[in-house]
């Protein structure tokens, strides 16, 4: 087994454990291969973009039955989370440069994990938790939180899911509206990488 096969394995299955949870799986992917001086494609942003694409057939498997009833049935629910991405897909196309080639060192990653971490705390212990729907406003709020997870170490579903509760959503609608959230932004990032690699000679 080569190298680069073993590291790609390696780099999969921390992908796989910490997706999902709010502890950025991205501060993962970068702080393995700067532990273990691991060089090369485990460490650019264009493989981080392509483990997110078992993410993304990860998010589109559980909640296949929520995007087919929001496209029969809850088109107001659709339309929200597609405004909802907007902020976080203006930011890619805008700072891609500057996150994958500033951002990326570990002195962001661990600063960025103890402030997020530290709010998400707050808002677990302040949020009311009151509401079981998302209303478009608490989706835009959660959207421009959802752009602040470009900077490394900001776990994406924490800092949506922090936001939600700041808004006062129950912690499980915060959390599936995350997921739902996620899906659409994973899927053009993954396709706008592909896109530039199918561009590179």
């Amino acid at each position: 087994m080569s190298n680069e096969l073993f590291q790609a394995i390696v780099l999969g299955l921390v992908q796989g454990l910490t997706e999902f949870l709010p502890v950025s799986s991205t501060a993962h992917l970068i702080l393995f291969p700067w532990l273990f001086g691991w060089q090369g494609d485990v460490n650019t942003l264009t493989f981080d973009v392509a483990l997110h694409g078992g993410t993304l057939l990860a998010l589109l498997i559980c909640f296949y039955r929520d995007w087919v009833d929001m496209l029969l049935h809850d088109r107001k629910m659709l339309f929200t989370i597609l405004a909802a991405i907007v902020p976080a897909g203006v930011a890619g196309i805008a700072f891609h440069d500057i996150v994958e080639h500033t951002l990326r060192s570990p002195l962001v990653i661990a600063g960025s994990l103890v402030l997020f971490g530290w709010l998400m705390i707050v808002a677990e212990k302040t949020g009311k938790q009151a509401k079981r729907k998302v209303s478009f406003m608490d989706a835009m709020i959660i959207g421009c939180a959802q752009a602040i997870a470009l900077i490394p170490g900001t776990s994406r579903s924490g800092i949506t899911i922090t936001a939600g509760l700041f808004s006062n959503i129950k912690r499980e609608t915060a959390a599936r509206f995350s997921f739902l959230l996620s899906t659409p932004v994973i899927g053009g990032a993954t396709l706008l990488e592909c896109r530039k690699l199918l561009k590179t000679p």
